[in-house]
């Protein structure tokens, strides 16, 4: 059953993927809902608003903090994971040899 469960997910998985890459707009198409007034906003304003003389970092460090930090908190997580994983493997082997 294993043996036909896991291909099966990931065959499903797939057909997903692919229709939803399927259904993504056009790009550069000024239908896209990535094209809205949010963006427009942020490129005449953001210097204004924020005093800042970098349009990039007005929107990454004042409109987007918090998803900025937890982004990095996120990221910090999974090094942490990832180092402790690989130092529980050095201590099993150590006592292995011992």
């Amino acid at each position: 059953m294993k043996k036909f469960f896991i291909p099966l997910v990931f065959l499903g998985l797939l057909g997903i993927m692919f229709i939803s890459v399927m259904e993504l707009p056009a790009i550069g198409d000024p239908e896209n809902p990535s094209q809205n007034e949010v963006a427009d906003y942020y490129i005449e304003n953001a210097i204004d608003d924020t005093k800042t003389p970098n349009t990039v970092t007005a929107v990454l460090k004042y409109y987007r903090g918090i998803d900025t930090l937890l982004e990095a908190g996120v990221l910090f997580t999974s090094i942490v994971a990832v180092i402790s994983v690989l130092r529980g493997n050095e201590k099993k082997r150590s006592i292995k040899e011992e």
